[in-house]
């Protein structure tokens, strides 16, 4: 049989992809990762297991997948001044924790992260460092400015900026307003200034 007679597979469903990395994202959110099966993630997205493991090897990459397709584009900072890009990075971050499902998924990914240190130190190179490098070239660029003290520990910063997020969502308070991310950011910014 020549190329041109050879009857091609049966093609790929994109779809398909779609509905599984969403029952895979839903699953974690309801049960977390140490109860998610493949088998489960097949049935509420309506395929065969066969389908899942035709495109994923196994569980933690199909887990890695759902993730780090979750938060979408990454933020791009404007660049007209540190501040306002620091409290445009953290309007973006509470937006995306606080509406759908981002903010569960972190919480039961921290706790699963005990259990699984490999799957959450995975997860925070894939998905969280790019991030971070991100806020990283910000404080950077406010240190080259002469805006933060250049002996300022950047991962402090980071750390004291994102961290009222964190927590609000994971002990399930109000999500922080603009004011108070202004706040936050003009706190960290008066107390690291040279």
């Amino acid at each position: 049989m020549t190329a041109v007679e050879r009857r091609p597979g049966r093609p790929r469903n994109a779809g398909a992809d779609e509905a599984i990395l969403d029952a895979t994202a839903e699953l974690l959110a309801d049960h977390g990762y140490l109860a998610l099966t493949v088998e489960a993630v097949a049935a509420r997205a309506g395929v065969a297991k066969s389908t899942v493991y035709r495109r994923w090897p196994g569980k933690d990459e199909l887990v890695m997948d759902s993730l780090c397709g979750l938060k979408g584009a990454q933020f791009d900072p404007v660049g007209e001044s540190v501040r306002d890009d620091l409290f445009d990075m953290l309007v973006r971050m509470r937006d995306v924790w606080v509406t759908g499902r981002f903010g569960q998924l972190m919480g039961r990914l921290a706790a699963d992260g005990i259990e699984r240190p490999d799957l959450y130190r995975e997860f925070k190179a894939r998905f969280v460092a790019p991030r971070r490098a991100v806020n990283r070239r910000i404080i950077e660029r406010g240190i080259a400015e002469g805006l933060i003290r250049a002996d300022t520990d950047i991962e402090v910063i980071m750390s004291l900026l994102v961290s009222p997020i964190i927590n609000a969502t994971l002990t399930h308070q109000p999500a922080l307003t603009d004011r108070q991310l202004e706040f936050i950011v003009d706190t960290v910014l008066r107390g690291v200034a040279p």
